[in-house]
């Protein structure tokens, strides 16, 4: 379901008129109800960890490098999942802030265990310690993490017109164009670099993709519950108090069941959904 269908959808059932054209549109409410969109998506994406966003990462150790390049969609990492696969040994960390300033020349802290911290705000922050050596150099460090990537551009088709600028999707894969044109036959596969599909040239995108960039994207996560949040929220700002909140109920059974193995049932008269995102237990509504 595309952003367009979700803000026309929310827009029919609270008794307003929004415009076709969701993305470029000026008027007041098409526009509050993009934002929305955009917003509940995100608050959807924060919330749990989802699996449609799991990905893996790794780097290669160089000789006296300390601090190494994260993905480019990078959000946040999933713990204890930091292993050197040239040694099979676990990567122990993140440190705390404690224990990074003792590795910082005062000689107080040695380990034979490889360590690793997150810092700062660019994607060139991963820290590994000790330093890397002649002798860890060509290892390589694995990792999983959550991509930042709660939205993605229309599958790519054949024959279809495409602006410069845009983006589509194929097989898991981002891809952007600068050029645009009409699309061949040839579907974009590539994980690297640039590669014409017959028509256009698509360039693999490794970046983040967390807003609707046209009104053909889609949210990865379940269409209808997008719309109870927007329409929730839209229904808060506008006094609509008939609208029963049923929102977050559904958020919840959502990840509940993309994670079978982790719902705990409880005894007693009901069934109570437990939840652990990012090291936090919430608990979801009794049902």
């Amino acid at each position: 379901m595309s952003l367009s269908t979700v803000v026309t959808n929310v827009a029919n059932e609270a008794g307003y008129t929004v415009e076709s054209n969701i993305i470029a549109s000026t008027e007041t409410t098409t526009k509050q109800l993009r934002t929305l969109a955009n917003r509940i998506n995100q608050e959807m994406s924060d919330q749990y960890p989802w699996t449609s966003m799991y990905a893996s990462g790794a780097i290669t150790l160089v000789a006296g490098q300390s601090q190494y390049e994260l993905p480019a969609a990078f959000s946040y990492y999933l713990y204890e999942t930091f292993w050197n696969s040239s040694t099979r040994w676990r990567v122990i960390g993140p440190m705390t802030p404690q224990e990074y300033a003792e590795t910082q020349g005062y000689g107080l802290n040695t380990s034979i265990y490889t360590r690793f911290q997150l810092r700062g705000i660019s994607n060139n922050q991963l820290l590994i310690y000790p330093t890397p050596t002649a002798g860890t150099a060509g290892q390589t460090i694995i990792f999983e993490y959550i991509a930042d990537r709660s939205v993605r551009p229309a599958t790519w088709a054949a024959g279809t017109a495409y602006d410069a600028g845009a983006y589509t999707f194929y097989n898991g894969n981002y891809y952007s164009t600068v050029a645009g044109g009409t699309s061949g036959a040839t579907a974009p596969t590539h994980t690297s670099g640039s590669a014409s599909d017959g028509g256009v040239t698509w360039v693999y995108y490794s970046g983040p993709y967390k807003e609707f960039l046209a009104n053909s994207d889609v949210s990865i996560f379940n269409e209808r519950t997008l719309e109870l949040g927007v329409l929730e929220r839209f229904a808060e700002i506008h006094g609509l108090d008939t609208i029963q909140p049923r929102y977050q109920t559904q958020l919840n059974e959502d990840f509940s069941r993309q994670n079978p193995g982790k719902v705990i049932y409880a005894g007693g008269y009901g069934r109570g959904n437990q939840f652990a995102r990012n090291n936090i237990v919430v608990f979801g509504t009794w049902i």
